[in-house]
């Protein structure tokens, strides 16, 4: 009886370990490859944020919305500048 208890006790310490070492691995592993999209409105320091941005790793696309003022030209002319960076004419639901 002390043979099982002994094995039990073992089998479930070398598999809750195995899982731990897997589960820790998969969340390091997935937590470097995450991306987010970010949407902004054009403005005063529009340039300066956007090479932040593109500086950051977990920042996949930069999308300037435009705001309708002198600032969209700008915007427009970041967005031919880099490819991760787009610019939306179109104006929000309720903004």
């Amino acid at each position: 009886m002390e043979f099982l208890y002994v094995f039990l006790l073992m089998f479930l310490s070398i598999f809750g370990l195995s899982m731990l070492i897997k589960l820790a691995a998969g969340a390091i592993l997935s937590g470097c490859t995450r991306e987010h999209d970010i949407y902004v409105r054009s403005g005063e320091g529009i340039a300066e944020f956007v090479e932040f941005a593109r500086k950051n790793p977990h920042i996949g696309r930069v999308t300037i919305l435009a705001a309708g003022n002198d600032w969209d030209k700008v915007a427009e002319g970041l967005s031919r500048r880099y490819g991760n960076v787009c610019f939306e004419k179109k104006e929000l639901p309720g903004g």
